[in-house]
């Protein structure tokens, strides 16, 4: 990082630590025209994991950003979509509960206090609109703007635009203090739902400039609502028409559907379903990834107008951006930037260092002893020209039904010939997993975490996650004043352990489960890494466990633990197979998120699975430390002799 770089454009990777207005630091995604979003005439309702760029998509469409006083110039039609993003304050509408009141009455107090925030952000955002380079509404348009129908609900309510938004700010800090003090306090007169903000809107509408004016409004984190005022809200989604419609946005697809009244919202007929992550086609995201990261590097060192910026800011480049010959240069740039080398090269290297040749020697030599036989450590040291079948070795004599004389044999014959066993199996099911093992000594930097597409599937599809590495990257090679372009193999392998130890420390913060999360995350890792550490290595890379065994199902509490995983991106599903377990479920396979696997030093590769049954993963779920350590060493097989610190469960 040169000293003229703006750090602290480098350090935001969520949308939180953006300001409300983004014009400038927002680039389009490839699937922006297949949203619909501004042409939309119902409701959408917006899903996407955290981290897959949902709450800055929302900010966009927002009227901070689309009205921004940094935006040179507006076109007259972008009045026909005024974005109004609401995030819930969970803590403040999780206290719309109980307290001696009744339901129903704080259903109506939750669908007035709706309208009266949004009330609220309804003349703001003419506000900023007057204040922008809009060239239809200005600020002497504002000044005279009137809403006729606000004495309608009280005859304090001014009609002045400016006036109104003053008098709904004291409604809603005195609404504030009520809720704070129910039992004490009188409770305010609230505007009423619906009713309220479609007279507002009709007001509006009466001005010639604003006769095309339709809201949009984003409710951010849905889900975490509670039900009465999802129901409200619901209603409200069912009914939405322009020039009010009301939109849903959350981590995954809510399942409570009911309404205030009879009627349930109808994924088929009341909104269009949006998932992100499926927009985002796997071919698309390492190449956006990367035009992301490249972006903003130039913004951090002042290159607002480079031309990578203007184009990732213009719906107009976006056929440009679909050439093949533009995604190969970014691609190779990013290559480039963040090298590797092939898992032979790493294991010649590994070699060369003495204490990794000595730790193999042992190995070897250890399994020898354990088999009786009569060949000797210098029969397969002999091979140190063959790096990439000499590092499996170890684990290849600890296996039963292979003899030593075998593993030597087929040694020889790949030497030779470059044939055989070591060629047709045994190098590419055992090569990362030994490479990982003989690493592990040295922890924080296991050269096997590098390289731009290593980068890409540790990230798993995940935009933050992806630039928080890449990020973290550019400060350690920063701190250790590297002046090439390309980033060091062991400066990435240091960041990949040091975003992967912040991320699991992140992780209880993760709503109600966050401890317990974290807690999973470090016991199911720890059994990971004790299964690499076994000498045998029957199974390597071994990152996925899947529920198919047990006297009994997986209990609610359980299930609803493993939903909220999946919902924070902690675990991968994928369903393995359509028929039933033998827990009365279909079989799923549950990857344990490879960002973490640095931390760990397991694989960051889709490949092998844990079996477990029911009582398994309720020991993972909430079993006390004996428990775990119990069922750690009975999965890793462990013999006494082999000691926690070496099953990495220390």
């Amino acid at each position: 990082m040169k000293a003229s770089t703006d750090a602290a454009i480098l350090t935001k990777t969520r949308a939180e630590e953006h300001d409300a207005d983004i014009w400038g630091e927002f680039f389009i995604p490839p699937y922006f025209e297949r949203l619909g979003l501004k042409t939309a005439t119902k409701s959408n309702y917006i899903i996407g994991k955290r981290g897959c760029g949902k709450t800055m998509l929302l900010k966009y469409f927002d009227y901070h950003t689309a009205f921004s006083s940094r935006r040179p110039s507006i076109p007259t039609e972008e009045i026909s979509h005024i974005g109004i993003y609401w995030r819930v304050d969970t803590q403040f509408c999780s206290s719309l509960q109980h307290r001696g009141i009744t339901e129903e009455q704080w259903q109506i107090v939750f669908e007035s206090y709706f309208s009266l925030y949004i009330g609220i952000e309804i003349i703001r955002s003419l506000k900023a609109i007057a204040n922008s380079a809009y060239p239809n509404f200005n600020t002497g348009d504002f000044e005279r703007l009137h809403f006729n129908s606000a004495s309608d609900f009280h005859e304090d309510f001014p009609s002045s635009a400016a006036e109104l938004e003053i008098h709904l700010g004291k409604i809603r800090r005195s609404f504030s203090t009520w809720v704070s003090n129910v039992a004490t306090a009188k409770q305010p007169l609230l505007p009423p739902g619906r009713i309220f903000l479609e007279s507002l809107i009709e007001d509006i509408r009466e001005v010639p400039a604003l006769s095309n004016a339709s809201f949009y409004i984003y409710v951010d984190e849905i889900e975490n609502l509670v039900s009465h005022q999802r129901r409200v809200l619901n209603s409200l989604l069912k009914h939405s028409q322009k020039p009010l419609i009301i939109n849903f946005t959350s981590k995954e697809r809510s399942q409570d559907n009911q309404t205030t009244g009879p009627e349930w919202v109808n994924g088929t007929h009341d909104y269009r379903l949006l998932d992100l992550d499926q927009l985002l086609y796997e071919s698309e995201r390492p190449f956006f990834f990367s035009e992301v990261f490249l972006a903003n590097l130039d913004l951090a060192s002042g290159l607002h107008e480079s031309e990578l910026v203007k184009r990732l800011q213009s719906l107009e480049s976006m056929p440009e951006r679909r050439a093949p010959q533009y995604r190969e240069s970014i691609l190779s740039e990013m290559r480039d930037r963040f090298p590797t080398k092939s898992y032979k090269a790493f294991a010649a290297d590994a070699l060369k260092i003495d204490a990794i040749k000595r730790k193999l020697e042992e190995r070897i030599s250890k399994a020898l002893k354990y088999r009786s036989s009569r060949i000797t450590l210098s029969d397969f040291m002999a091979f140190t020209t063959i790096p990439e079948a000499l590092v499996t070795v170890p684990a290849l004599l600890n296996r039963q039904a292979l003899t030593p004389e075998k593993v030597l044999k087929a040694l020889g014959e790949y030497a030779t010939t470059g044939e055989g066993q070591f060629h047709t199996s045994w190098i590419q099911n055992n090569l990362v997993g030994a490479l990982l093992e003989i690493y592990r000594p040295y922890g924080r930097e296991c050269p096997l975490y590098s390289g731009f597409d290593t980068l890409c599937t540790m990230s798993n599809n995940n935009l933050r996650h992806f630039l928080i590495l890449c990020y973290k990257a550019l400060e350690i090679a920063d701190l250790k004043e590297e002046e090439e372009r390309a980033i060091s193999i062991e400066t990435q392998s240091r960041a990949t352990y040091e975003a992967a130890d912040q991320l699991i420390k992140e992780i209880k913060t993760f709503g109600q489960y966050g401890e317990q999360l974290r807690i999973f995350v470090l016991r199911l890792g720890s059994i990971f890494r004790a299964l690499q550490a076994t000498p045998p290595m029957s199974e390597p890379e071994q990152n996925q466990f899947t529920v198919n065994s047990g006297s009994r199902a997986l209990k609610p509490e359980e299930l609803n633990f493993i939903s909220e995983a999946i919902k924070y991106a902690i675990l991968v599903e994928k369903l393995e197979t359509k028929t039933k377990g033998s827990v009365g479920s279909d079989i799923i396979d549950y990857q344990l998120n490879p960002i973490y696997s640095p931390y760990f030093q397991i694989s960051y590769r889709r490949k092998r699975k844990l079996e477990i049954s029911t009582d398994d993963f309720q020991v993972l779920f909430s079993g006390n430390e004996d428990e775990y350590r119990s069922l750690a060493r009975s999965v890793a097989k462990a013999t006494p002799e082999v000691d926690d610190r070496q099953l990495g469960l220390i």
